[in-house]
This record gives structure tokens, C-alpha cells and sequence, in this order.
């Protein structure tokens, strides 16, 4: 099994292919100066800096020190000079106005800003709001999204079942419906929503359990403290993956998401334009 939790998590097929797809979709040209919000192992980052060439830079910001660590000695380690990574809440941006031509947000949850449930703005959306700040005016915003998946249900479920007090529903789902409304909130214009959906191969449940654990991380550390719940439980797992398990024995599963684009306006904030689900990936 691969161990998604070491430094080889930012290789695994789900957030990988996920990154390839924001940044194919991002409108990322030579020469531009980027920033990477929630840069994690550099899923997003190195494409970016792909994508802007030798004149262009890439910044990545994450609240992780850890994870900023890892990433700012793979950069070192590649010799890249255009790019860094820095520890920083996305919410506090120590960056000057109108810094980046780009933002790029990878898989970044949004459910501060915003309750995709009742589908109201929370605390006047502070990351959203310094992200248009930091943008130049004209600038493109694309991020991404999970969308409802049908594990966080079943997941809840078989964790319930070794502990009976748990609440947690998994993580919070966006809609196409709520990017659309905070972006335009916060006052961006042309906002575009793509469905995206990427099948995924596994080696077993296993794997497939170690990309997924941070969702459930507190409660999978309550549950290996009993070995029997531990085995019990990574046995439900792998009866309900049995469905989907491909002509390899392999575990195959795909995963619903959202690509989406929007830009900063260049003058005063008035009335926007949106689409919704105008392409599908």
C-alpha cells in the first residue's frame, strides 16, 4: 500500500489529476506572477509554474508549516528560482494590493466563507475578499471543488457504528449553485462553473482508505486504539469498495468535482454576469 501520509500523498491519482485539470482550465499565460492559495505538496504549484515559463513566478501560500517545509525543499532540491512557498493564512495576506496577474486554489474548502447548506456568506467571506485584493484588477481567480460524494454517507455510517456519538457528516460539499454566488458576492464577475468528474484506480481499500483519512482523522485515531474495532472497521470498508472493484481486481471509483473560473473586475463592481455549467470536463 502506498503511504499517502508521507511526502508520496502529493503523488496520489486523485489529487494529482485533479491539479492537472485546475490548471489546464486556470487562463495561465508566459510571464505572469501567480499565487498558489493552499499550495499543500505542489499538485498545483508546479504546473502553474510550468505554464508561466521562465519569466513568469509562482507563489504558494499554506496555513501548514509542515507541508510549507516539505514543498519549499522540493523547490529547492529542483533548483527552481521562480518559485517559493511561504506559511501564511490565506485569510491575512501579508501581500500588497494588485500583487498577482493569477490565482490559482486547488481543492481549498471554502466552508468559512461560506455555508453551501443555507447558501449564506459567513463573516463577510474574508478569504475570498483578500484574494480579489491581492488580484489586479482584470485578474483570473480558478479553484476547485469537491462536490457531494456518496462515501462521505456510507463513511459516516460505518464510523457511527464504532462510535455511536459521532456527528461528523465528512467534509463539507461545495455546489456549482454557492461558488457562484460567493464569487459574485465578493464582487467577481464572469463567474463559470465546469463539472468535472475523474475515475480513480486503487490498489485496494487500503489506499483507497489512506487518501480519504484526513476527512475522518480524529475519529480513525479514536478507532485504531482498539485493534479489533480497527480490524472490524477497515473490513466494512473493503465490503462496501467490493462493488467497485474493475476487471483487475482493482478498486475504481470516481470522484464529482468542480472547476471554477472567474476574474476581477477592472472598475467599479456593478452588475455581474455568470454561467452555469457551461462546459463539462
Amino acid at each position: 500500500m502506498t503511504d499517502l501520509w508521507s511526502g508520496t500523498y502529493r503523488e496520489s491519482a486523485v489529487w494529482g489529476e485533479m491539479a492537472r485539470a485546475l490548471i489546464s482550465s486556470a487562463d495561465l499565460r508566459p510571464g505572469m506572477r501567480v499565487l498558489d492559495v493552499g499550495s499543500a505538496g505542489g499538485g498545483t504549484l508546479f504546473p502553474a509554474l510550468e505554464r508561466v515559463g521562465s519569466a513568469g513566478s509562482v507563489v504558494g501560500i499554506d496555513v501548514d508549516e509542515e507541508w510549507v517545509g516539505w514543498l519549499q525543499e522540493d523547490i529547492a532540491k529542483r533548483g527552481i528560482r521562480n518559485a517559493e512557498n511561504v506559511w501564511m493564512n490565506g485569510e491575512a495576506m501579508t501581500f500588497p494590493g494588485g500583487a498577482f496577474d493569477a490565482v490559482v486554489m486547488g481543492m481549498v474548502g471554502l466552508d468559512e466563507d461560506y455555508d453551501f447548506e443555507t447558501g449564506q456568506v459567513l463573516r463577510g467571506a474574508p478569504l475570498m475578499n483578500e484574494v480579489s485584493r491581492v488580484l489586479k484588477p482584470g485578474g483570473s481567480l480558478s479553484c476547485s471543488g469537491w462536490l457531494w460524494q456518496d462515501d462521505s454517507e456510507w463513511m459516516r455510517e460505518l464510523v457511527r457504528r464504532r462510535l455511536p456519538d459521532c456527528t461528523k457528516h465528512g467534509y463539507c460539499p461545495a455546489t456549482a449553485e454557492g461558488y457562484v454566488d460567493l464569487l459574485e458576492a465578493v464582487g467577481f464577475e464572469d463567474v463559470r462553473v465546469t463539472p468535472h468528474e475523474g475515475r480513480y484506480t486503487f490498489e485496494d481499500s487500503a489506499e483507497w482508505l489512506a487518501c480519504l483519512s484526513h476527512v475522518w482523522e480524529d475519529e480513525l485515531a479514536q478507532i485504531r486504539a482498539d485493534s479489533d474495532a480497527l480490524r472490524a472497521f477497515e473490513q466494512d470498508v473493503a465490503d462496501v469498495l467490493a462493488g467497485s472493484l474493475d476487471e483487475e481486481r482493482k478498486l475504481a471509483y470516481t470522484r464529482s468535482a468542480v472547476l471554477v473560473s472567474a476574474r476581477n473586475p477592472i472598475g467599479p463592481r456593478s452588475s455581474r454576469s455568470s454561467a452555469r455549467g457551461t462546459a463539462v470536463a
